[in-house]
């Protein structure tokens, strides 16, 4: 019996994915283990492989698609097995397919000869609008897809626009990555959020920096002030439970495992990588995971799994010289710090000199229908205080 190809659920939060392209035909021969189509979600491409050997033998979802988690994305026709083997269509399938006209069968041959992709909602409409598929040189979409703001724009006669009245010089669809990470906002937003902020003297924390520079020379990585930050937070993370949680709408989930997840800009959006049990890694192996996973990040080789299931968040903006700021929660998480540039600015000390210290910015956005007011502030003291009194960092 030919085997049903199943969009899986990688990570928490995964609802939905987009087909973004077939690695293989039908007909083709495949082997387990093979990579047979390519998916964006979650904010990472991933692929679904062949679960055993045999022939690609029916194409369900087409790429552009997007589709909840589980659907049946293809049939797999294992050794043995051939083409009559195949279970018939679906009725809404065959009447689509009857009813798709010359536009439908123009578009696949565009295809056919490398012609743009078209989404299926694009399809639709130029079927509605009485829109030919094969005027549409290029579309607006990723890789050139064709959409449906194209379909309406050859239905219009002309390119499409925006609310003010001129054409604008390129378009980001909310597709992949760019609608994963609109959505994740969107439900951060839709949270019961408050941000506290407040300032630190991070002076000893600058100079156990300059410190650590010798004695990580011979693992050959070079401290950064956001090393000393996860690894500040790291600390208070195991001082302070109630923040290393997840809320759902029944309960608030609290973990012993300290899974740490970091903002990383990339070209197209914004990733989370996850440092795994970073409660039982000394601060250089936790600065030996973030270079690890910023390498694979650049290479494109970060799997699933290392983009999934972290407890708490750290954004970092102390390189663009930003103070404070409200970051986003990554949900289902109840908390994610900021962290804020370090100015040198004169300061009263506890005896009553002044003198030029070293002051970093730390914002913290929590979700109060899991963490009140108070314990929030406590952890986001306790984060300063580690980096205050860093002497703990040369010890691990």
């Amino acid at each position: 019996m030919p085997g049903n190809i199943i969009l899986p659920q990688w990570g928490m939060g995964m609802n939905e994915g987009e087909v973004v392209k077939w690695l293989k035909a039908v007909g083709d021969p495949v082997v387990k283990g093979e990579p047979l189509v390519e998916i964006e979600s979650t904010k990472v491409s991933a692929e679904v492989e062949a679960t055993a050997d045999g022939t690609l033998g029916r194409i369900i979802v087409e790429e552009g698609k997007t589709v909840p988690v589980g659907t049946i994305l293809g049939l797999l026709l294992e050794s043995g097995e051939s083409p009559s083997d195949l279970p018939a269509e679906e009725a809404p399938r065959e009447r689509a397919s009857r009813s798709s006209g010359p536009s439908r069968r123009a578009a696949t041959a565009r295809r056919g000869r490398g012609g743009p992709v078209v989404t299926p909602r694009a399809r639709r409409l130029a079927r509605e609008l009485n829109v030919d598929l094969d005027t549409i040189e290029t579309g607006t979409g990723p890789g050139g897809r064709v959409t449906e703001d194209d379909v309406r724009a050859a239905a219009e006669g002309g390119a499409p626009t925006s609310d003010v009245g001129m054409e604008p010089s390129r378009t980001v669809p909310l597709t992949g990555i760019r609608g994963v990470i609109a959505k994740r906002m969107s439900e951060s937003a839709s949270a019961a959020l408050v941000t506290l902020n407040t300032t630190g003297d991070v002076t000893e924390a600058i100079a156990i920096q300059r410190r650590l520079t010798r004695e990580w020379r011979r693992s050959r990585v070079r401290p950064q002030y956001q090393d000393l930050a996860i690894a500040a937070t790291v600390k208070a993370l195991k001082d302070h439970p109630l923040a290393n949680a997840h809320i759902t709408d029944q309960e608030v989930q609290i973990f012993d495992t300290i899974n740490l997840g970091f903002a990383l800009a990339v070209p197209d959006g914004l990733l989370v990588p996850v440092i795994r049990d970073a409660g039982n890694k000394t601060p250089l192996e936790l600065a030996l995971v973030v270079r690890d996973l910023v390498r694979k990040s650049k290479a494109n080789e970060l799997r699933v799994a290392e983009l999934s299931g972290s407890t708490f968040s750290l954004t970092n903006l102390s390189a663009y010289d930003i103070e404070n700021f409200t970051p986003l929660i990554n949900p289902p998480e109840v908390g994610i710090l900021g962290v804020g540039r370090v100015v040198e600015q004169p300061t009263v000390t506890k005896s009553g000199d002044i003198e030029v210290r070293s002051i970093g910015y730390f914002s913290l956005t929590f979700d109060h229908r899991a963490w009140d007011g108070a314990p929030a502030a406590e952890f986001l003291q306790a984060v300063v205080k580690n980096l205050a009194e860093p002497e703990w960092m040369a010890e691990g």
